[in-house]
C-alpha cells in the first residue's frame, strides 16, 4: 500500500509538472505573438497624458528656493543644477548635430508608407538664446544679484503638436493669489517664452535620438526682497488645458522663491 501511495503521489506530481509546462509554453507563445504586433518606434497604447507637464530647475524637494545674494554657499547648488541641465544645450553640440530649422512651422518627418524616415533629425536649441540666463556670460545666473534665473522645461510627449491655430504655445508665469505684486515683472528667454513649433512633434527616443527637452528661462527683474513668493508657471496654447481635477500639475507647475538681500 505504501508503494501504491508513492506511485500515486509521483504520478500526481508528474501531472502537475506537465500542466505547468503546458501553461508556461502557452503563455510564452501568447507573449511572443503580442510582441510581434508592437511597434518598437512608437507605443501602440499610450497611457501618458496628452498634455505635457513642466519641470522647474533649480528645484528642491519642498519646491522652495531660498538664497542670500551675498552668500555663495546658499546658491551654489542652484547654479550647479543649472549648469548640469544646460550642458547638452551647448552651442557647439547643437551646431554639430542638429538642424538650423525654419522658425514657426512644425518640423514634420513623416514616414513614406512602410518606409521609415529614420533616424529623424532635431532642430537646434542653442544655449545662447537664453541670453544673460544662459550661464555663458554670467556663471552665477544672476543669483549674486537680485534677479535669479529659473529654467522651466517641458516634458516629452510623442506626436504632440501644441498651438493648432496660428499662435505658438508659450510659457506664462505669475505670482499666485496676492503675490503678483511681490513677484513683479518677469523676462522670458527665448523672447515671449515661446515654445517654437520647430521643436514639435517629438517622435520618440529610438527614432529621434538627438533631441533635447524644450525649455524657457524666466528672470525675475525686481522681486520683492526678504519675503516668500509663490509662483505659478503654465503652458498657454489653444489646445492645452491647464486644469485637471485629478492632476493639478497638468500643463503647469508651482514653486516658492525668497531672495534675501545683501543687507538681509
Amino acid at each position: 500500500s505504501t508503494k501504491n501511495s508513492e506511485k500515486k503521489s509521483c504520478s500526481h506530481l508528474m501531472d502537475e509538472w506537465k500542466t505547468f509546462i503546458f501553461l508556461t509554453g502557452l503563455f510564452s507563445l501568447a507573449m511572443c505573438a503580442m510582441l510581434q504586433t508592437l511597434d518598437p518606434y512608437e507605443p501602440t497604447y499610450q497611457d501618458r497624458l496628452s498634455i505635457p507637464g513642466i519641470m522647474i530647475c533649480p528645484q528642491s524637494d519642498s519646491l522652495c528656493t531660498i538664497f542670500t545674494t551675498t552668500n555663495t554657499q546658499s546658491w551654489d547648488g542652484h547654479t550647479n543644477a543649472l549648469d548640469t541641465l544646460l550642458g547638452p544645450y551647448s552651442d557647439s553640440i547643437h551646431l554639430a548635430n542638429n538642424d538650423n530649422c525654419t522658425p514657426n512651422q512644425y518640423f514634420l518627418q513623416d514616414n513614406n508608407g512602410d518606409v521609415r524616415n529614420n533616424p529623424k533629425e532635431s532642430c537646434q536649441i542653442k544655449q545662447t538664446i537664453l541670453e544673460n540666463c544662459s550661464g555663458t556670460a554670467d556663471c552665477t545666473y544672476l543669483y549674486a544679484e537680485d534677479n535669479p534665473c529659473v529654467i522651466i522645461k517641458m516634458n516629452w510627449i510623442i506626436e504632440f503638436k501644441p498651438g493648432i491655430d496660428t499662435n505658438p504655445a508659450y510659457l506664462s508665469c505669475t505670482g499666485m493669489n496676492d503675490d503678483s505684486k511681490k513677484v513683479g515683472s518677469i523676462a522670458y528667454y527665448p523672447a515671449g517664452g515661446i515654445f517654437n513649433k520647430i521643436y514639435f512633434p517629438y517622435y520618440g527616443k529610438i527614432t529621434q535620438v538627438i533631441y533635447s527637452q524644450l525649455l524657457v528661462v524666466i528672470k525675475f527683474l525686481k522681486p520683492t526682497l526678504n519675503t516668500m513668493m509663490n509662483v505659478e508657471c503654465k503652458v498657454v496654447a489653444s489646445d492645452v488645458a491647464t486644469y485637471d481635477d485629478q492632476d493639478k500639475f497638468v500643463g503647469r507647475s508651482f514653486f516658492s522663491l525668497q531672495v534675501i538681500s545683501r543687507a538681509g
